[in-house]
């Protein structure tokens, strides 16, 4: 996580050195692993060409995965997951960034977003740690069209309330933006705020 933090704040500051703005949305996807479908995802798996052998033994592994839940002492009968990769297991993350490698994709396919040379650095995900970096206020909104777009296809829910934005400023300012007059960013209908911390509006 260390590593990834710091290749984000030297791509931010190829462009702020260079008296340019960086627009950057934190997305917060509720309950991501819980809303994997398996029909995309081993969808996806073999458009990677996985070998037969792994996915049947994958797809063995989800599609006869049955659960039950503990409370207060008492257990309730066992019934079969339908969605979903497991909380806390070793292949869940990896699996997730497959699943997510198509918003990957169509993010990056118009050429909207941060660029260093010929290289796109406009979106940079993990699991479901998911950054988007824009030049302009436009261009995020247009990033984040296409995110909902992905998330009505892939039944992921990205939230409006927990996910953040911090406006990365030139040296010097050239002008300076304000989160309700200027940025406007909104995710299915409903406004991304900027990030307090302590009392405090990050920005760089």
């Amino acid at each position: 996580m260390k590593h990834r933090a710091v290749k984000k704040v030297k791509w931010i500051s190829y462009y702020t050195a260079n008296k340019g703005h960086v627009f950057c949305t934190l997305l917060d996807a509720t309950k991501a692993f819980d809303r994997v479908q398996y029909c995309k995802l081993f969808s996806c798996l073999m458009d990677r060409k996985l070998p037969f052998v792994v996915l049947c033994l994958l797809c063995k592994f989800y599609t006869s995965h049955v659960t039950c839940v503990l409370w207060n002492g008492s257990q309730s009968n066992w019934f079969g997951v339908i969605n979903g990769v497991k909380q806390g297991g070793v292949l869940s993350p990896v699996l997730f960034c497959v699943y997510l490698d198509r918003l990957l994709k169509v993010v990056c396919s118009p050429g909207a977003g941060c660029f260093i040379g010929a290289v796109f650095t406009g979106i940079l995900a993990y699991a479901d740690d998911i950054v988007l970096l824009a030049p302009t206020p436009q261009v995020m909104r247009r990033m984040l069209v296409t995110c909902e777009d992905y998330a009505a296809e892939f039944c992921t829910l990205f939230n409006a309330s927990k996910s953040k934005c911090i406006i990365c400023m030139s040296r010097p300012r050239s002008r300076s933006y304000d989160f309700i007059n200027d940025v406007k960013f909104t995710l299915n209908g409903n406004a991304v705020k900027s990030w307090p911390h302590l009392g405090h509006i990050i920005h760089m």
